[in-house]
């Protein structure tokens, strides 16, 4: 009878298993880790996943293993490795906690575009928070390095390497094999994510599916990891169907014949004297929009009386409607972006102010045609100006001059808040007006109602809400919310006021970007119709002198579409792309993936145009320049 032989293991493969199965067991940890930080510190909901979803919990550990394999090639010893990918996760929980707060999504892998402003981003931020994120980070440091000398020798973690030559000293080409077979492992398990279509893809092997058009039900749906390495897709801008230098100046040639006929009965932009100004108010929202059926007051009403008289008088007097907003609590460079350039973020998916118009260079955009009228150019913005990288995004749209809080002669604040109030923004609005003889096209964004919406920013306030199903803190972040909007709301009124009186023609083409993201009544309701109560914000279009407008009522629009909407008003001759917007605008006016979910746009040829064109100027050959 023969002897079973037993299976003896030498030194080399000693050490790669029991490195596999440490890594392994830290992936699964660290797994639930994140999850556990994503779902704010909730065991009870990080467990439901863990059972609830089985089979994408292991997944995401999966993946999570394989990155740390490649680390370990990187770093060499596994437990450094896992102390890295530790860190990591921290960081992006961390990120992620503060993201999620203030806007309600999760850190998607485009808002490390931002990572130049992270002096900036901090101001944002608690000081608190910060000193714990740093804390964490040390104790991982510390922790691992213990484990490092008490038990990695003993559980053979690691392989001391001779030799006479440096790479053998540092097992060069054992940690190349290693990095090379972990990340072929990595691209075969995510074919899944890589190789998708739609808004909305289910993914049979996992029992699941990806929701491009919400990312907070993506996370949650998905786990993390794979919400967050699906969304890496999204800072490439795929190259549509037909794109060519023939079917764009196709385009090009149908609008232009377009404009042709069109402008003929408009009045030529070079021969008015009309001072142009568009204000980007930051998260000014009313309080008492109406969308859809509902109320916003039905969900958080409140004492004080009208929060926005101004406002609503000028509405009563001017022509006004309501954007929808591509989001809530944040984004406002993308806002931005919509409305001087006219293209749409829709398809595009990112930040194109710091991921593609710095690299773009001159685009056309309505700033840039004022100027080809011999407008001066300025931009405004009491703030740091390479914030969203618009110290270069700017002048790339046009601008000549950008006056950023450095540069502003009124800097007032309201209160304790670490911001320029508006009243200073309007006074460095009216200088620049008056500074020059020349006609002007201003930008201004504000910075007034920014987030943090701290208790003490006040000394008392005027407006409270009697919610009894929210938290005194919460009350009081909404509060304070109420009185910045309020007093930005006064301002407003004192501006109008200062342009009735002034010897200059000007018109005003006036919007908030998004609400705060505070309200959780509305921002988390299972309602689609109650949650684009949130992305409900006014604009309207004044001007000093009697402009002719020809419609009161404008509609409920995305920011797409407001220059647009501006020029047709004051009937000003205006570019081809501007006559392609006004088939774009009247066939979707609302181009917000929010708004329309998983059904999509509509199959109108002139959609597919606008995208040739949106991806033409911003990605592309920019064809329609030549």
């Amino acid at each position: 009878m023969n002897k079973l032989r037993k299976i003896r293991l030498n030194k080399k493969q000693k050490y790669y298993l029991s490195s596999v199965l440490f890594l392994a067991i830290v992936a699964i940890f660290l797994t639930w880790f994140i999850e556990y930080r994503y779902f704010s510190n909730s065991v009870n909901l990080t467990w439901d996943f863990y059972f609830g979803k089985t089979i994408i919990f292991f997944y995401n550990a999966l993946l999570v293993f394989l990155l740390l394999g490649i680390l370990w090639g990187v770093f060499r010893k596994p437990t450094t490795a896992a102390e890295a990918g530790w860190i990591t996760l921290i960081i992006l929980a961390y990120i992620n906690t503060n993201k999620f707060a203030s806007r309600g999504t999760p850190v998607l892998p485009e808002d490390f575009q931002l990572a130049t402003e992270a002096s900036a981003l901090t101001k944002f931020v608690s000081p608190i928070s910060i000193v714990r994120l740093i804390s964490a980070i040390i104790l991982v440091v510390l922790l691992t390095r213990m484990i490092n000398k008490l038990i990695a020798k003993r559980l053979n973690l690691y392989q001391e390497k001779t030799g006479n030559t440096w790479w053998k000293r540092q097992a060069v080409w054992s940690r190349l094999a290693t990095i090379a077979i972990f990340a072929l492992a990595l691209y075969g398990a995510t074919g899944c994510i890589r190789y998708r279509s739609g808004r909305t893809e289910q993914i049979p092997l996992l029992n699941t599916q990806f929701v491009a058009w919400n990312q907070a039900k993506n996370y949650e749906n998905n786990g993390f990891i794979l919400g967050f390495l699906y969304n890496f897709e999204k800072i490439k801008v795929e190259e549509p169907d037909d794109y060519s230098q023939d079917t764009i100046a196709a385009i090009k040639s149908e609008y232009t014949e377009k404009a042709a006929s069109g402008n003929i009965s408009r009045t030529k932009i070079s021969d008015t004297d009309t001072n142009v100004i568009v204000i980007l108010n930051e998260s000014f929202f009313d309080p008492s929009v109406t969308f859809q059926g509902e109320s916003f007051e039905t969900y958080y009403p409140h004492t004080g009386g009208d929060i926005l008289p101004n406002l609503h008088a000028i509405e009563a007097s001017y022509p006004s409607g309501k954007m929808y907003s591509l989001d809530y609590g944040g984004g406002t460079a993308n806002m931005e972006f919509e409305v001087f350039t006219s293209m749409t973020n829709y398809w595009v998916n990112t930040v194109p102010y710091t991921a593609l118009i710095p690299k773009a260079g001159k685009i056309p955009t309505l700033v840039s045609m004022l100027k080809s009228a011999n407008y001066k150019t300025t931009a405004i913005h009491p703030y740091n100006g390479g914030m969203y990288k618009r110290n270069i995004a700017l002048p790339n749209e046009g601008f000549d001059t950008f006056i950023t809080e450095t540069e502003m002669k009124h800097t007032e604040h309201d209160g304790k808040s670490q911001y320029i109030n508006d009243q200073s923004a309007y006074a460095e609005v009216l200088d620049t007006l008056k500074s020059s003889d020349d006609t002007q096209m201003i930008g201004l964004i504000t910075m007034q109602n920014h987030t943090p919406y701290n208790a003490d920013t006040y000394d008392s306030t005027e407006f409270s809400v009697t919610n009894t199903d929210i938290d005194d803190a919460h009350r009081s972040q909404i509060a304070t919310y109420y009185q910045s909007i309020h007093n930005s709301d006064q301002y407003l009124g004192d501006f109008i006021k200062s342009l009735d009186s002034l010897d200059k023609k000007v018109v005003v083409l006036y919007f908030g970007d998004h609400s705060a993201g505070i309200f959780d009544n509305t921002n988390n309701s299972s309602n689609k119709q109650v949650r684009d109560l949130s992305r409900i914000t006014p604009y309207f279009i004044y001007a000093n002198y009697d402009a002719g407008f020809k419609d009161m009522n404008l509609p409920t629009t995305t920011p797409n579409c407001l220059a647009n909407t501006l020029l047709n008003e004051l009937k000003r001759q205006k570019d081809a792309q501007y006559y392609m917007l006004d088939e774009v605008c009247s066939t979707e006016p609302i181009l917000a993936p929010t708004y329309l979910g998983d059904r999509g746009t509509s199959d109108a040829a002139v959609l597919t145009k606008y995208k040739l064109y949106t991806y033409d100027i911003l990605s592309g050959k920019q064809y329609w320049k030549k």
